[in-house]
């Protein structure tokens, strides 16, 4: 239950943060940074189907009175969060990797 309360709540966040993200994808970059800007773009444009998915499937299989299921699929959005941090720390470093640009 509490997690669809912290995902419902970042759902109505998300469109604050994706118009900012916009904005910042539009501003130029260095070209170190280039890679880790359009990651962090993907990522977080595909959060709301991470969260969705994860809340619909979770929601079933709670219904279907499978309890251990639920609790990790409702995990699975905070991996997006994982990521977005990871290639906001590694920026510079993502640039080096050939098949990333």
């Amino acid at each position: 239950m509490i997690f669809t309360l912290i995902y419902g709540l970042t759902l109505l966040i998300w469109p604050l943060i994706a118009f900012a993200m916009g904005m910042s994808l539009a501003a130029p970059t260095p070209s170190e940074y280039q890679v880790a800007s359009r990651l962090e773009g993907d990522i977080l444009m595909s959060y709301p189907l991470c969260v969705l998915a994860a809340l619909v499937s979770g929601w079933v299989s709670y219904h279907e009175k499978r309890y251990i299921f639920p609790y990790w699929i409702m995990q699975l959005p905070l991996l997006w969060i994982v990521a977005w941090m990871l290639v906001d720390y590694f920026g510079a470093a993502l640039s080096d990797i050939p098949f990333l640009r």
